[in-house]
């Protein structure tokens, strides 16, 4: 069980690297490693949201969206070797050289992510909300549907709980146990967490870079970076669900699409000409976000306004003004579905009516 799972998370790489290598490089234009398999991992998310929500809206099975699935992740990573092969060997180059001039920065990010991870995967969660995500993806397993049975009480549904059921970041990984054989808690606590604090400790790295290139600065950047957000602990920040509830949505937006959106942002202000390609990756950035998290979601326009529409207005390019609103539809919609339903307006039910 333990190797499937170590598998399972170099193979959510490999796809999310596959995925992000079609969004984001392109032939003489600089690249991203870190930034490349963050903007795979929400491209990779929206993708399997579109798969999933006709099947569970049409009250078909689980095991229907699992065979479905499979095909676009077998085929991707193998279209994406033949593409990007040589953009992938360059980079690797280019790395090897860098560790040979001074492995300290990298030593340094793989023991700080290791502990990180063990941390996370061993770390005991009992909250109300842990228990109802990996009892949601149990259920779904179990009763090969999607979304429609009640995860604590097994009992079946009238409607489907919106906070839910547009979040399939939690049905992917329903569809992973029942193509695997994982149990629900593997999936979700060790697998999904490790993919998540690597996720994190990536981004981190590429920020340390960003504003050191001496690899010792850098060093102590990232380790000073990763104890202030070990230390910041309570009941409010993104570092509490980082640390404890490491794979749910809410730990995926606080600390993967608001860093990301920070990383892109950074992006823009060294390349003013390449506009386009980061209006790009911040639209699959939000539009993979929608997808996590129906409620933490929220944050994203907020976060994205008060960055790019400012630097729009310094640079006097309004027409990056219209594309960052074209970027935040996503989330902006998904507020208004979810206030409506909580509000009683509408319901979406699990049966044909």
């Amino acid at each position: 069980m333990i190797i499937k799972a170590l598998a399972l998370v170099l193979v959510s790489f490999i796809e999310y690297l596959s995925f992000g290598s079609i969004c984001c490089i392109r032939r003489g234009r600089k690249w991203s490693l870190p930034v490349t398999v963050a903007v795979g991992f929400f491209a990779y998310y929206a993708v399997f949201a579109a798969v999933c929500l006709p099947i569970m809206l049409t009250y078909r099975p689980l095991s229907l969206l699992a065979r479905i699935w499979i095909l676009p992740c077998a085929a991707i990573p193998p279209a994406a070797v033949l593409i990007y092969k040589k953009d992938w060997m360059s980079k690797l180059s280019a790395i090897r050289d860098d560790m040979k001039e001074g492995p300290v920065f990298y030593v340094t990010v793989a023991a700080v992510t290791l502990a990180l991870v063990i941390l996370a995967v061993i770390t005991y969660n009992f909250t109300l909300d842990a228990a109802y995500y990996v009892a949601q993806v149990s259920t779904n397993v179990e009763t090969d549907m999607i979304n429609v049975y009640d995860p604590f009480t097994g009992m079946w549904q009238d409607h489907f709980e919106l906070r839910y059921v547009f979040a399939t970041y939690y049905a992917y990984d329903a569809v992973v146990c029942s193509l695997t054989h994982l149990p629900a808690l593997v999936e979700t606590k060790t697998v999904m967490s490790a993919v998540v604090m690597i996720m994190v400790c990536l981004l981190y790295a590429y920020i340390c870079r960003y504003f050191f290139r001496d690899k010792g600065a850098a060093s102590v950047m990232y380790i000073l970076m990763t104890a202030v957000n070990f230390l910041f602990i309570s009941l409010y920040t993104s570092s509490n669900f980082l640390l404890s509830r490491t794979y749910e949505g809410k730990s995926v937006v606080g600390n993967i699409s608001l860093v990301l959106i920070f990383v892109l942002f950074m992006m823009a202000i060294r390349d003013e000409e390449n506009d386009k390609g980061i209006m790009l990756k911040l639209f699959i950035t939000c539009l993979g976000t929608a997808t996590v998290s129906s409620t933490a979601n929220m944050v994203i326009p907020a976060q994205v306004f008060s960055l790019f529409i400012p630097l729009a207005l310094i640079r006097k390019r309004y027409g990056m003004i219209a594309k960052v609103i074209a970027c935040t539809a996503g989330e902006i919609v998904m507020m208004l579905v979810y206030v409506l339903y909580v509000k009683g307006y509408f319901a979406i039910y699990t049966f044909p009516r």
